[in-house]
């Protein structure tokens, strides 16, 4: 495979209200506050805060991954059927249809089972895409701004991957990292890519560098080491070498197993996940999970309890963090699921002190979560705004959704 297909066969459905249209459906929200407060649905942004669409598809419909171009314009990686799709929308949450066909591109990674895991827009505001399908590997893609393929990147607009995709992370020089598992090995490895889309021959050998454990999203320190979470949170030298001066011969063992990683500007590295625990309420087995450690890899005893926290959500026996980000003032986010069966699920939010305590500004004691009705949601990635607001994405039963919470 040389280059994707894109396919312009895949529409979003169109839904007149108000005058506005294009994949907004309307669901069951949590009950409307008599004023702004954080946490809240942004009832300016798609139908009383959220956008949802299954773009004319009956199954395998949902976002995985959001970036924000500097215009405020909000990226969305995910599926749609079998193709990976890539969707615009504009800053009121409404569809921008200047963009691939009626707001979609769609993205034919590998024979079967695409679906887009990274997206994220370089200075230029061209768009960078990873996805992954059957047989398991995956491809690096690169849109214009108007969401026709980049034939001046790698073969023809895209790059075939020797692995599956699990992350992708721009690095400030414009350099592309994606990480994953070869194919039919258990062998994980980073690639790391040039602006053009050639391996970077100093990274590694020959481009590829091997992970010490799994591959899962990334992280960039100021110094411009690397961190990954999976299984433990691993840092990586700039050259793609392990840090052997980072916890123990590179990696830090952490409880939650960590979903995702983010680095506060102060250098203090926070992980998030879904942590087992019998201190939470009697009615909670599993909540999100946060940890945080000093550069070296040593836990910050202050943060929580003695470097972590535990957190269940109220009237969901279970619950899991997916996602973080850090917002100006150094408060943690973290997003995923709260969950009364497996398909009885909910977008459930938590913001957090720099401390580790939960935040009593943000939601209802410091978490939030919006039903759907009687299915299964979740976050799958949140992205933070310049003005601090949360733009979270993921599926709710069979729709692909974005929402857009208040941060103040």
């Amino acid at each position: 495979m040389s280059s994707p297909s894109l396919s312009k066969s895949v529409l979003p459905r169109t839904i007149a209200r108000s005058g506005r249209a294009l994949g907004i459906a309307v669901l069951a929200l949590a009950p409307v506050l008599g004023f702004a407060q954080a946490g809240q649905l942004d009832r300016g942004f798609g139908s009383n805060g959220i956008f949802s669409s299954t773009f004319n598809q009956t199954s395998s419909v949902f976002a995985t991954c959001v970036a924000l171009q500097p215009d405020g314009k909000i990226i969305v990686g995910g599926e749609a059927g079998n193709p990976g799709i890539v969707v615009r929308l504009n800053t009121n949450g409404t569809i921008d249809t200047s963009f691939g066909s009626a707001g979609v591109v769609s993205i034919r990674y590998r024979d079967v089972g695409n679906f887009t895991v990274g997206v994220a827009v370089q200075t230029d505001g061209k768009i960078l895409a990873v996805g992954t399908g059957l047989p398991n590997a995956g491809q690096l893609v690169r849109l214009n701004s108007d969401g026709s393929l980049d034939t001046s990147f790698g073969n023809g607009g895209s790059v075939v991957l020797t692995q599956t995709a699990a992350g992708l992370l721009l690095q400030p020089d414009g350099n592309i990292l994606v990480d994953g598992s070869i194919e039919g090995q258990a062998t994980r490895v980073i690639q790391r890519f040039t602006t053009t889309g050639l391996p970077d021959s100093s990274f590694g050998h020959g481009g590829i560098a091997p992970l010490s454990a799994g591959a899962g999203l990334m992280a960039l320190q100021s110094d411009g080491k690397i961190l990954v979470a999976s299984d433990t949170l691993s840092r990586y030298n700039s050259n793609g070498s392990i840090d052997h001066t980072f916890g123990v011969q590179g990696q830090v063992a952490d409880l939650t197993g960590p979903a995702a990683v983010a680095v506060q500007s102060s250098g203090l590295i926070v992980t998030a996940g879904t942590e087992v625990s019998g201190l939470m309420q009697p009615t909670n087995s599993t909540g999100f999970g946060l940890s945080e450690v000093f550069p070296t890899g040593f836990p910050v005893f202050l943060f929580g309890t003695h470097g972590g926290t535990v957190t269940g959500f109220p009237g969901f026996p279970s619950a899991g963090a997916t996602t973080i980000a850090i917002q100006s003032n150094t408060s943690i986010v973290t997003a995923g699921q709260a969950a009364v069966t497996p398909l009885n699920s909910a977008f459930a939010l938590a913001r957090y002190l720099p401390t580790g305590q939960l935040d009593g500004s943000f939601g209802t004691g410091g978490l939030v979560t919006t039903s759907f009705g009687n299915t299964a949601a979740n976050i799958a990635a949140i992205v933070l705004q310049s003005d601090g607001k949360i733009v979270a994405v993921g599926a709710a039963g069979p729709n692909f959704v974005v929402a857009r919470y208040l941060a103040q």
